[in-house]
């Protein structure tokens, strides 16, 4: 098989859409010999920030010596993106090899999902790679997550908000109980969760008998400056760290930092002084496509940011209100895209007070909203903003490019990656 024939056939498994459950998974596995067998493991899950954990934690561990796997989604530059292995995706054709392996051990009459054939590629690569320490990132929710089928060396639960909650359920309780479900007995757990969502961690853990360390009370990651990049101190459980510098952008990473550094004690033990002060390094060099991403294009400040979500674009914006504040900018040209099933309302609550103008584009996925529909939401909450509906998103970037003001492309991962690409190919570099 070759890679253009394996996107092909896991285009197929779309029309399937979710189908949550890990009994697949399972037979798939078993199948392919258990490849998840002898692995270790940490699991994240959580609403956001998964994927700066798990970017950072994957840093940490492979500047500790240890050959790291990554495992996250989406990833950036097609499927193979999201399956790594010491900061390089496996290759294409490695990437169609194991494929192929797993759309043989799929049962055709309950075929697999997109995301069960993704993972399952994972655990194949991982396991020929000879990996020592896998980080795995959740897809939705937790409990029936196909990345649930492995059993962990820690967890984590970053946060819960609302999101995709006619699968997860209604209430933050319900989202938190689903995600909540990658814990297991005697497995310690971190989060940084609060208030109802973390009383349910907290009495899943006692119930399973799992080491629950919390954000704020056993460890703390707290900022002492920097205006792009943040410096700051880390409480540890057995070391501390009174100067700790971030890749990442927005107030949000010292949180997302707290629970990465927790999980990378909880699992490594006490680390000696060396390599406790190479992994700390590692963490300045860590950047994540896509998540509050700063560039330089002609002197113009953009940011790209997947939130996709009312708490992502809270946390967006606060990020925003930090960097305008650095720069003496405090408008934004906005460049807007969602998929139809999200709360719009809520993530332009936070975002639109922010805007001097909007520019709305189609999600490159058969679940993006309509951008007229979106055009005309924005105008009921902020009458006085302009706001124009793009016919493609290289043109959006163009004419948001034409202003004097600082650009923020979010709302939504894949066509942030197009903006992405479409701004580096006009010699976009990273913000210094």
């Amino acid at each position: 098989m070759r890679y253009e024939e394996a996107v092909r056939y896991i285009g197929t498994l779309r029309r399937f859409g979710m189908k949550p459950g890990l009994d697949r998974m399972r037979r798939i596995l078993s199948k392919l010999g258990h490849p998840e067998d002898g692995l270790c493991f940490y699991h994240v899950a959580g609403t956001n920030g998964k994927g700066s954990v798990c970017a950072m934690l994957a840093a940490m561990l492979k500047a500790l010596g240890y050959r790291t796997g990554l495992y996250t989604s989406p990833g950036l530059g097609g499927f193979n993106g999201r399956v790594a292995v010491d900061g390089a995706p496996i290759s294409e054709p490695e990437f169609a090899e194991h494929v192929d392996a797993v759309r043989r051990a799929a049962d055709t009459s309950d075929p697999p999902t997109e995301f069960e054939v993704l993972t399952a590629v994972a655990l194949l690569a991982f396991r020929s790679a000879g990996v020592e320490r896998v980080v795995w990132e959740t897809g939705l929710g937790g409990r029936l997550d196909a990345t649930n089928v492995v059993w962990p060396h820690v967890t984590a639960i970053t946060n819960v908000s609302y999101d995709h909650v006619e699968i997860l359920g209604p209430t933050l309780v319900d989202i938190a109980r689903e995600k909540a479900g990658i814990v297991k007995p005697g497995v310690p757990v971190v989060t940084a969760c609060a208030d109802s969502a973390y009383r349910v961690i907290e009495r899943t853990a006692a119930q399973l008998g799992s080491k629950l360390i919390s954000v704020g009370r056993e460890v703390q990651f707290t900022i002492t400056g920097g205006d792009v990049r943040l410096r700051g101190a880390y409480r540890g459980l057995f070391r501390d760290a009174p100067s700790v510098r971030l890749g990442l952008v927005g107030e949000h990473q010292a949180q997302n930092a707290a629970v990465s550094l927790a999980m990378l004690e909880l699992g490594e033990g006490r680390i000696a002084e060396a390599d406790w002060e190479r992994a700390l390094a590692s963490l300045e060099r860590v950047r994540w496509p896509l998540r509050c991403e700063v560039f330089d294009v002609g002197g113009r400040l953009v940011v790209i940011d997947g939130a996709h979500n009312e708490e992502g674009a809270r946390t967006l914006a606060r990020a925003l209100r930090r960097l305008g504040k650095g720069m003496g900018a405090s408008r934004w040209r906005m460049v807007f895209a969602a998929f139809a099933d999200k709360d719009v309302r809520g993530m332009f609550a936070h975002m639109l007070p922010l805007a001097c103008d909007a520019l709305m584009v189609q999600s490159p996925h058969p679940r993006g909203a309509d951008p007229r529909g979106l055009a005309a939401l924005a105008r009921e909450i902020r009458p006085d903003l302009s706001i124009h509906v793009m016919s493609s998103i290289e043109d959006a970037v163009q004419e948001a490019l034409a202003g004097p003001e600082p650009i923020v492309v979010w709302g939504n991962l894949y066509m942030a990656e197009l903006a992405r690409n479409t701004i580096i190919a006009l010699g976009a570099e990273e913000w210094q």
